[in-house]
């Protein structure tokens, strides 16, 4: 019987470790999972006159600290992002995004700093209310 050398045997445990590695590649996809594509949602920026009143009194219950709220009506959905109280006033917020996929549906918001000279000596909170058609999908305001 011959004797098999060291190298002979090291190379066919690679060899088996390499099949082994390419079959759960095959098997698992590499691990990668498909991104879903996001498309644009349509919104309309509302305006405080424009907001149902129950929605309102929410708002003005809650302005005073952070606001991340959703609010359905009927057919409609309603996405609040506040920042809560600034020291001064001057403050505005701004839609940075607003975006859906088969599942998610995400608002994205940005606070805008008095320029200078623009701010006054009264606390402010600013908000912002945009309106969609009513999701079941989960929502993330950011």
């Amino acid at each position: 019987m011959k004797k098999r050398g060291k190298t002979a045997g090291c190379l066919r445990n690679v060899f088996y470790i390499c099949i082994l590695c390419i079959c759960i590649n095959i098997f698992t996809g590499c691990g990668k999972q498909e991104e879903s594509e996001q498309t644009e949602v349509e919104y309309t920026i509302m305006t405080d006159r424009e907001l149902p009143e129950e929605l309102l009194a929410i708002i003005e219950e809650n302005k005073d600290q952070e606001m991340r709220l959703t609010w359905k009506d009927q057919e409609e959905m309603y996405l609040i992002r506040g920042y809560g109280e600034q020291l001064t006033g001057g403050y505005s917020v701004a839609v940075a995004g607003c975006t859906e996929d088969e599942a998610t549906l995400w608002f994205d918001t940005r606070l805008i700093g008095p320029e200078e000279g623009e701010a006054t000596g009264a606390a402010s909170y600013p908000y912002l209310v945009i309106k969609i058609d009513a999701t079941e999908k989960v929502v993330v305001i950011e």
